[in-house]
């Protein structure tokens, strides 16, 4: 009788147990429970890409790109992480593991996924380059870029020199591309599409002008060796060819 009635008390027990521990599992492995940490890939000595991610809907995370070049002690971070948090741990990894000095960060457009960690940057006093269209969209957020520009503009970092463009609307009417002229680097950020993308985010776009203003990039730098996109893998010219085809395609798939 007694080991009957041990064993009536051992089956609640350990059925509660298994309840318990399977509700935890879930919680531990719910993706709303956390937010996605950021990724830094290194790419050469001097280059690195960083993906931070945005949080869509309740439990979709989607990756965006960015990307740091490295000259003589010398970074420049083009865009910066979806928020705050992610960019002062970019900018500490950058500072206190690379130990090289942070002179700048270049806002491709007004958009989170290029600019939503711009405070982080500025309580760093980091200088903020970006076109003038962009400098009032997000002065609207009180948020002030440092360095604007109306067409173009030249940064010296290290011994490299970055050139920021405005070509004209595509993703939005404010985005530019940087060119990195010793590397032949090109950042497009959301203008430039990587392969078998869709379109993406067209609420701002400007779908009539995308692929002449991709045209103009393509004709400005007709040596570009690497193209780093706003999301999905990098690639080389071949970037540019696609995006443009992307848009005068009629057919071509949004997503």
């Amino acid at each position: 009788m007694k080991k009957l009635y041990a064993l009536k008390l051992v089956i609640p027990c350990i059925i509660f147990l298994l309840i318990f521990s399977s509700c935890f599992e879930r919680q531990r492995f719910d993706p709303d429970s956390y937010i996605r940490p950021l990724e830094i890939v290194k790419l050469s000595e001097n280059n690195y890409q960083y993906i931070s991610y945005l949080k869509l809907g309740t439990s979709n995370f989607y990756p965006c790109n960015g990307y740091v070049y490295i000259s003589n002690g010398e970074a420049i971070v083009f865009d910066t992480p979806v928020d705050n948090t992610s960019a002062a741990q970019l900018i500490d990894f950058i500072q206190n593991e690379l130990k090289v000095t942070v002179k700048g960060v270049v806002i491709n457009h007004a958009h989170t996924d290029a600019a939503g960690g711009i405070n982080a940057f500025a309580k760093a006093n980091i200088p903020s380059y970006a076109s003038d269209k962009t400098a009032a969209i997000l002065a609207k957020y009180s948020v002030t870029i440092t360095h604007p520009f109306e067409t173009s503009q030249e940064i010296k970092i290290g011994n490299v020199i970055v050139e920021n463009t405005y070509f004209g609307p595509a993703h939005t009417d404010d985005n530019i591309t940087s060119y990195i002229k010793e590397q032949d680097i090109l950042y497009g950020g959301c203008m430039i599409k990587s392969q078998h993308a869709g379109k993406g985010n067209v609420k701002d776009a400007n779908l009539s002008l995308w692929p002449e203003t991709v045209q103009k990039v393509k004709e400005t730098y007709p040596n570009v060796r690497v193209v780093i996109p706003g999301h999905g893998n990098r690639g080389d010219a071949s970037l540019l060819d696609y995006t443009t085809r992307l848009f005068i395609a009629k057919d071509s798939l949004d997503h």
